[in-house]
Parts: C-alpha cells; structure tokens; sequence
C-alpha cells in the first residue's frame, strides 16, 4: 500500500468581496496497479475506463487539447457528469459502479487518465 496525497488550494482577491483562500489536503491509501494512459476520443463516446477492471478508485482526467471540449457521460448519447474545457482537470473518487466514458465535441482531442486503486 502507498500514500497517495490530494490537496486543492483556490485563491483570489477579487472573485468575491472577501479574499478566498480554500485548501483542502487528504491522504489517500492506494494498493494495487496505477493505470496511466491517454485516450484519443471522437465524437462518439468510448470507455475509457471499465468498472469490471477495479474496485473503488480514485480518478485524474485532464483534457489535453488546445480547443477542443472533451466530456466524461454515461454512454454514447447518455447523460454529462462533466465537461472539460482545453487544458481543464479534474480529480474524484470513483465507486467504480458504472463504465466512465468520454467523448469530444469536435475531433480527436487526447485525454490523460491516471486511476488509482483504493485499499480496501
């Protein structure tokens, strides 16, 4: 098992009247395979990941391309969990009770995966 360490920090002067300063920091237990990998997608949703592959996870996505919007849904044609933007990431914990799939709005964008497997 190894230590995996998640920390966010937002700050600003001017996105509210006040100065925000939000950091938020977790040690996370990790045991089994680290997976990393880049998926080129297309229009049509693909999984880029299989529920069946893992037990909970803990999930890092990031959109490669310099234009192109890239969204996390169901399936082909289900519901958005997420939309990412060029350049934009995210990082989440996974239950890993349904397939996560990805597809683009335009294109062949590449999106970087990293999942980390939960101890149990």
């Amino acid at each position: 098992m190894a230590t995996l360490t998640a920390k966010l920090t937002l700050i600003s002067s001017d996105v509210t009247s006040d100065t925000l300063s939000i950091s938020a920091t977790d040690s996370l237990t990790v045991a089994g395979a680290i997976s990393q990998r880049r998926v080129v997608l297309s229009t049509t949703a693909s999984a880029i990941v299989t529920a069946a592959s893992y037990t909970k996870a803990y999930v890092f996505v990031k959109n490669l391309d310099a234009a192109i919007v890239v969204s996390l849904v169901k399936a082909n044609g289900g519901d958005e969990y997420m939309s990412l933007a060029a350049g934009e990431w995210a990082f989440f914990p996974w239950s890993t009770a349904v397939d996560l799939f990805a597809d683009a709005a335009s294109g062949t964008p590449a999106l970087e995966v990293l999942i980390f497997q939960a101890a149990a």
